[in-house]
């Protein structure tokens, strides 16, 4: 795609000799040394272990790719063989792809080698957690100023901040590309950001309106995935998963409005009074029954406090005023955007 004119050379390797791959490897750099050549080998990481584990592991191999030393590399390979992770069939079933061409790069003066990327299906919007298989991507190069110690990685990073008009306009984008692609071709974009904030876990509701009216709302609360992928996960179900309403038809796609509300954590309070009617969303646990309401609901519906607690405990399938005992209370806020709302902010603009 991005060099049509390029010519290109495959070479599949089906042997796991280290021998054989690394004559192969310094035969390469010797036949790519007066060419402008790129080598690219393709492998997937660990295969089939639970999210947690994978991530633990493809960490490791990526680090051991990364050190360009083989025997470094033989050792990851062999230790994760040893330590039997539940479900791990390989670490990377191309190994001897990579080993191949860390020679050929090292031959070839490379120094350097950075971690550009790491994924795994569990991050995908349709992802189980249970069974994964990991992706890297990694780049050899000539740099004398290659810094050895890789960058933090986003998934432990940040805290909590305001979201600005780009980051809301882009997962905005997400949540209608997710569902354009769902109803047009089967398939849903994979939801990645280098935007700390688009990255960091974060429960988030999507709502969608047809006309000013509610066509749909899902919502995740617990702060266990990245912030894109529970928007693209959440556009799906409330596009087709909200039982209240038909599943969406592509030809209703042009008509809808879709709003995202982004939360904050939860906040246990002990005194009903403390809930602030329009501000905060409300999270009532009672026994096993749990019902939630985002912080606009009442403001939309011309509730008071207590009205809207009557309500919350209705959702729950519990009797009005079963708030006022046993019954545990969380508050929690919302930024809450939509494509109207920035469609007016860009066109007001000066």
């Amino acid at each position: 795609m991005l060099f049509p004119n390029a010519k290109l050379v495959t070479a599949l390797i089906g042997t796991h000799d280290r021998k054989i791959v690394s004559k192969f490897g310094k035969t390469l750099a010797t036949a790519l040394k007066t060419k402008n050549a790129l080598i690219v080998a393709s492998t997937d990481l660990s295969h089939y272990p639970r999210y947690d584990d994978a991530v633990r592991v493809d960490a490791k191999t990526l680090a051991a790719f990364r050190s360009m030393a083989p025997a470094t590399i033989e050792a990851a390979l062999r230790e994760h063989g040893s330590k039997q992770i539940p479900n791990l069939a390989t670490s990377a079933c191309g190994e001897t792809a990579v080993w191949a061409t860390v020679v050929a790069a090292k031959h070839l003066g490379a120094d350097c080698a950075r971690i550009v990327s790491y994924a795994n299906s569990g991050d995908s919007t349709l992802g189980s957690h249970d069974r994964v298989v990991g992706y890297g991507a990694m780049s050899l190069s000539r740099d004398p100023e290659c810094r050895t110690v890789p960058k933090s990685s986003s998934r432990t990073e940040q805290q909590t901040s305001v979201l600005t008009t780009e980051q809301k306009r882009r997962l905005l984008e997400l949540a209608r590309k997710t569902i354009e692609h769902a109803l047009h071709i089967d398939m849903v974009p994979f939801p990645r950001s280098d935007d700390r904030l688009l990255v960091q876990p974060r429960g988030a509701f999507v709502t969608l309106k047809k006309n000013g009216r509610l066509r749909g709302c899902i919502g995740h609360m617990a702060e266990n995935m990245p912030l894109c992928q529970v928007v693209s996960a959440m556009a799906l179900q409330a596009a087709f998963n909200d039982r209240r309403f038909a599943q969406l038809r592509a030809d209703e796609l042009e008509t809808i409005d879709i709003e995202i509300s982004v939360l904050t954590p939860f906040r246990q309070v002990s005194d009903a009074g403390s809930i602030r009617v329009g501000i905060d969303g409300v999270r009532l646990k009672k026994g096993d029954r749990v019902a939630v309401f985002l912080p606009q609901v009442a403001t939309e519906q011309g509730w008071d406090r207590g009205e809207m607690l009557d309500q919350l405990c209705r959702k729950a399938s519990l009797p009005a005023g079963s708030w006022k005992e046993g019954a545990r209370l969380y508050t929690f806020q919302a930024e809450i955007f939509s494509e109207s709302e920035l469609a007016h902010h860009i066109s007001s603009d000066p």
